[in-house]
């Protein structure tokens, strides 16, 4: 088996391609989250095997972009390609943000992010 690789790729599974349109503090998270997992996708367990090994990244905090963007609590359910390179996104959440307990991100917000979100769940070893 070969390494992991040094920064994922991330696909959009066509089961959930077609869902309907996201709002806008979703498509946010979702976004942040596409960061997040292109370095530490592999990083996360397995939370599901209902035929498929479905892994989690998910934040349960209400962040504040550099830009003023609100990144509301949300899950995105993935699963990683039979190749190994790739995660592909299977669903997705958005959570009502909490507006009274804000963290602000700095300049480095993707490396903030991945540490807050992938050290509860995960080990992410970058």
């Amino acid at each position: 088996m070969s390494p992991p690789p040094s920064y994922w790729k991330v696909d959009i599974d066509p089961s959930f391609a077609g869902h309907a349109p996201i709002s806008e503090g979703a498509a946010v998270g979702l976004l942040v989250g596409i960061e997040v997992l292109r370095r530490c996708a592999g990083d996360l367990p397995v939370v599901a095997r209902n035929g498929r090994a479905i892994r989690r990244l998910a934040s349960l905090n209400t962040y504040r972009l550099p830009d003023g963007l609100i990144v509301p609590p949300f899950a995105i359910c993935y699963q990683i390609s039979k190749d190994g390179t790739t995660a592909l996104i299977v669903g997705a959440r958005e959570f009502e943000p909490r507006l009274q307990d804000v963290r602000t991100c700095g300049t480095d917000y993707v490396d903030e992010l991945t540490t807050d979100l992938v050290t509860e769940a995960g080990t992410c070893t970058r």
